[in-house]
């Protein structure tokens, strides 16, 4: 496989407990971490202060290194500080969702990591909690109110305890085990060296153009790894702001910009079309300090994005990754094409391929494949043994195609392809088509069973709040796009469409939606 990294100078990897020293030396009354929900700050003097408190009540708890920690129920700073403390005397953080995951997935997670401590926020049902002889340990909140409701909880203040803690680790400790969605089945477990974090970081930083004077707005929960490598890696590694929420909020979003004057915010295509469906009614002075807003996660079509743009003057960085592999492509905000997801980010070898493996030409359709250092160390299985993924090329099973400048283009994933005839039709094309059409919202395309043709490409289809849609005029409309074998043969039109919690659809719910309306006893 071609070796695409340039040749970059990277800083050396440094562990936490010398970033944050190294922080609190230069920068002690800097804002670190913002609250936006709360309007709540600590600074770097504070953060490093209270990250080493906790970090020796998790070991008065029993915890060690190279301990796996869980946390349970935890959100906004909270999570924040215990995994800085977690990472603070070398253990291991293990997140879990465990009302996302589900009982039965949580009581198999459990099982593999085998977590020596559980770390559950005040509002987290310790009844959810699948049985395990690790000890529970309850979490207190921040700002630390004096008085915690346990006598035992975490407390997020700094203590008179000045006891040394030892700074060691190495950039090949393992960092974290974190679940994937879980959308087409169990979630995987995904493990990951410090090297994933601080590799991606430096992707990071690449790809936005990020300094030590940013201010980052993170929204989304910390158990995406998109989150973890986007926004908390790079704060880390530049001593930059980061400001989070527990959730998105158009309607204190501009405020959240303004209040705090956030330079870089983290998105996906839901929150996009959340503000365009929706638009803020501001002035666009109000948004004057954000220069860039990611676009991650779930495939964002061209004419949204070009719709976004239009109205609020902020560039959007179209990137794509995964979990087994972090950051593959991006564009830069020194370097964009509007379509693309970029170009291969700078510690990936990456390249697209045929069905024989061999290396695709301008153009030319074939599967994402990368390999390099910072990709996941593997996926854990039942019996806690770890099933390799770096050191042998990923397979992402993405579609994509290289154009002539090195941008790249993903039509989609393999699983999606419908094949009509031997015709090969990607969902994201007739997508693309139906979302320039002024009266549609939001489309989605999967391919059905056909007894002639094999497959034959179907539509849902969300009308603008208002508007009026039937199938003639969408057929028409394609028509004028499309070539003939791949117009869809039928459309349904409805209110949404099924996504799943990181905004990518579920084609599944669809193709069940179509087979029961086929189905369904004429009247």
């Amino acid at each position: 496989m071609p070796d695409t990294r340039r040749a970059i100078a990277d800083p050396a990897y440094r562990t936490i407990g010398a970033l944050l020293d190294g922080y609190r030396r230069a920068a002690p009354h800097k804002a670190a971490i913002i609250d936006v929900d709360r309007d709540a700050t600590i600074s770097f003097g504070e953060l490093a202060a209270v990250v080493d408190s906790v970090a020796r009540q998790l070991l008065r708890h029993g915890a060690r290194a190279g301990s796996r920690i869980m946390l349970v129920g935890s959100e906004g700073p909270e999570k924040l500080l215990l995994w800085l403390a977690v990472w603070r005397i070398g253990a291991v953080v293990c997140p879990l969702d465990i009302a996302f995951v589900g009982a039965v997935a949580a009581s198999h997670i459990f099982e593999a990591i085998d977590p020596s401590l559980i770390l559950l926020s005040t509002q987290a049902d310790a009844n959810l909690v699948p049985a395990t002889n690790a000890p529970l340990v309850r979490v207190g909140a921040w700002p630390a109110s004096g008085a915690e409701p346990l006598n035992d909880a975490i407390r997020f203040a700094a203590d008179a305890d000045r006891t040394p803690l030892p700074d060691t680790g190495s950039s090949s400790d393992v960092a974290s085990m974190c679940c994937t969605s879980g959308t087409t089945g169990m979630p995987k477990v995904v493990v990951y060296d410090h090297a994933c974090y601080w590799l991606n970081g430096l992707d990071s930083i690449d790809l936005l153009g990020f300094g030590p004077d940013d201010r980052m707005l993170e929204y989304r929960s910390f158990d995406w790894y998109s989150a973890q490598i986007l926004s908390l890696a790079p704060f880390l590694q530049t001593g930059s702001t980061l400001c989070i929420a527990r959730r998105f909020s158009r309607s204190r979003f501009a405020e959240w910009v303004a209040r705090h004057r956030i330079t870089v915010c983290a998105g996906v295509p839901t929150v996009l079309n959340m503000l365009l469906e929706g638009p803020l009614d501001v002035d666009t002075a109000a948004l004057a300090s954000l220069r860039a807003m990611t676009c991650s996660t779930a495939p964002l079509s061209t004419p949204q994005w070009a719709r976004f743009e239009a109205r609020y003057g902020v560039h959007v960085i179209n990137l794509y990754g995964s979990s087994e592999a972090g950051w593959m492509c991006g564009n830069r905000v020194y370097r964009r094409k509007f379509g693309t997801i970029g170009y291969p980010a700078a510690h990936i070898g990456f390249d697209i391929v045929d069905a024989d493996g061999e290396s695709c030409g301008p153009d030319e359709a074939g599967q994402v494949v990368v390999s390099g250092p910072k990709l996941a160390l593997g996926l854990m299985r039942r019996d806690g043994g770890i099933d390799p993924i770096r050191g042998a090329p990923f397979y992402s099973r993405d579609i994509a195609a290289r154009d002539t400048e090195g941008f790249v283009r993903i039509s989609g994933r393999m699983d999606d392809l419908i094949i009509r005839g031997g015709v090969k039709i990607v969902p994201q094309e007739i997508e693309d088509v139906l979302l320039v059409h002024p009266q549609v919202q939001d489309a989605a395309a999967v391919g059905v069973p056909d007894p002639i043709y094999g497959q034959e490409p179907v539509c849902f289809v969300v009308p603008r709040p208002g508007s009026k849609l039937d199938a003639r005029q969408l057929l028409a409309h394609c028509r004028q796009h499309l070539a003939r074998e791949k117009l869809p043969k039928q459309f349904f039109i409805v209110d949404t469409l099924p996504r799943s919690a990181r905004g990518k659809f579920l084609r599944d719910v669809l193709r069940r939606d179509w087979w029961i309306a086929a189905h369904r006893p004429e009247k």
